[in-house]
């Protein structure tokens, strides 16, 4: 049994259902003893303060969201340690602005996310209908290899996301980018989560995010790895966990989670066999 999550959400992401309180009920109910707080934080890089409601909390509500989660905290100490943290958005050029908002906080974790490159969501189905994958999949894992070099995050979020509803990525491609990523996340001293929404944006693949041949080469780097269900409604909370445990025996590591330290405190990863 996994006994952590660090990846999950709430209604003020816009796109997700229940309140934190909801949340932190399924994982206890699951039997966690540690639950991560990291609803998606602002669209800080767009004009106005609630630029993107379907998608992000806005400017303004992120006081009120640390100011719950440590209310949550309050509520669970001594059954389930609750850590405060926010998924924040990688925007090239806007590291400072981003660095102001997470400095402004007393967050545990921020997890590292690259959602738009080339001026589009990663999400978006429709550019691969004109745009040339080589050219996409490159700026996409150059930035994430910015992004965990930047000192702003802990964690970095479902790094093969962009692939979720993209051509295969060329094998030949594969063997140079892959490599450069697992490199700078060990350089960078971020962890990496295991992302079990791979599993449900692509149901019939067996691949979280990290997919397994760029999970391969992190940990033959030895890259920090840690759990993240990416839950956007109550009952995914630890969603894939068993799936997961599978793979990580597969890997050679241990599912008991260790403290690593990161900037901001400590994240539970798996331990690394011999």
């Amino acid at each position: 049994m996994l006994r952590f999550d660090y990846h999950t959400h709430h209604h003020r992401c816009g796109h997700a259902v229940g309140s934190i309180h909801d949340y932190c009920e399924a994982a206890l109910a699951r039997g966690m003893t540690t639950f991560g707080i990291s609803d998606h934080g602002p669209a800080y890089w767009l004009d106005g303060d609630h630029a993107q409601p379907q998608t992000q909390m806005a400017c303004s509500a992120v006081s009120g969201y640390v100011a719950e989660a440590l209310m949550e905290r309050e509520i669970y100490a001594g059954r389930m340690d609750v850590r405060v943290g926010l998924e924040a958005d990688w925007i090239p050029g806007r590291a400072d602005d981003l660095r102001h908002i997470l400095d402004s906080h007393p967050f545990d974790y921020v997890l590292g996310s690259v959602h738009y490159i080339l001026g589009r969501s990663i999400f978006a189905r429709t550019r691969w209908e004109t745009e040339d994958p080589s050219t996409v999949y490159t700026a996409y894992y150059e930035e994430l290899c910015r992004a965990a070099m930047s000192g702003l995050f802990d964690i970095m979020s479902h790094l093969t996301a962009i692939e979720a509803y993209g051509p295969p990525i060329d094998p030949t491609l594969a063997s140079t980018l892959y490599p450069m990523v697992a490199v700078a996340m060990k350089e960078s001293g971020c962890i990496v989560e295991l992302n079990t929404s791979g599993y449900r944006k692509r149901p019939h693949d067996d691949d979280p995010f990290p997919n397994h041949r760029l999970l391969a080469e992190l940990v033959a780097h030895r890259v920090p790895l840690t759990f993240g269900s990416d839950c956007h409604a109550p009952h995914e909370v630890g969603f894939g966990a068993e799936r997961i445990l599978a793979a990580l025996e597969h890997y050679g590591l241990h599912p008991e989670g260790t403290p690593h330290r990161v900037r901001r405190g400590a994240v539970h990863t798996f331990s690394y066999k011999g």
